[in-house]
């Protein structure tokens, strides 16, 4: 019985990460076409990952006490809420540039883009990750979320100098940087859940 109900467990782990996925892209639907829809659609889903990571974490409790695994993933659920904070911080940001009618350089568009594919592809192999636990797939998802996190430091550093040298706006810079930064802490959170999954 054990097994069958960490089973079910990794199962919703797997569905939380998906739907975390599906706020992904929302939100990337609200910052490419300056739509508030999208992103209400996206809070919706982190309001719905919020009360499901509640529920699992209750669950992962009960039997860490006697299951070594469970005790292992017990916190991969709060990890997945933090990878939704971060995209609400995206989601915060976008609202912000639509409602103040920001502009962005084709740069930090491209950059912006790059960084919603790249961080779509990590939560879609993290989510599976969970059902298989195979540590290839993990050392996989680890080492891209570094990529995503060394793609943020770059971008943050060109736009610095970009705004330096009088090519970026300022009010726009600090949405954009605020952008980069929770790209960055939401790849840090996928490396800390998908850690915790390897079974073998």
């Amino acid at each position: 019985m054990p097994e069958q109900t960490i089973k079910d467990v990794k199962k919703e782990i797997f569905l939380i990460m998906h739907k975390a996925q599906e706020m992904l892209e929302l939100t990337e639907d609200g910052f490419t076409k300056s739509k508030l829809a999208s992103l209400d659609q996206a809070e919706d889903l982190a309001n719905e990952i919020h009360v499901r990571e509640d529920a699992l974490t209750a669950t992962l409790a009960k039997l860490a006490a006697s299951n070594t695994e469970a005790r292992t993933i017990l916190g991969v659920p709060a990890q997945i809420e933090k990878i939704a904070t971060a995209i609400r911080r995206i989601i915060d940001n976008s609202r912000t540039r639509i409602k103040e009618g920001q502009l962005f350089s084709d740069r930090a568009i491209m950059e912006t883009g790059k960084l919603f594919t790249k961080s779509k592809e990590v939560l879609k192999k993290a989510g599976e990750t969970a059902v298989t636990g195979a540590k290839a797939a993990v050392e996989t998802v680890i080492a891209d979320s570094n990529t995503i996190e060394r793609m943020t430091s770059e971008y943050a550093t060109a736009h610095e100098d970009r705004l330096a040298s009088g090519e970026c706006i300022p009010k726009s810079s600090s949405t954009y940087l605020c952008l980069l930064y929770a790209f960055e802490d939401m790849a840090a959170h996928v490396k800390d859940a998908t850690s915790k999954m390897a079974t073998k």
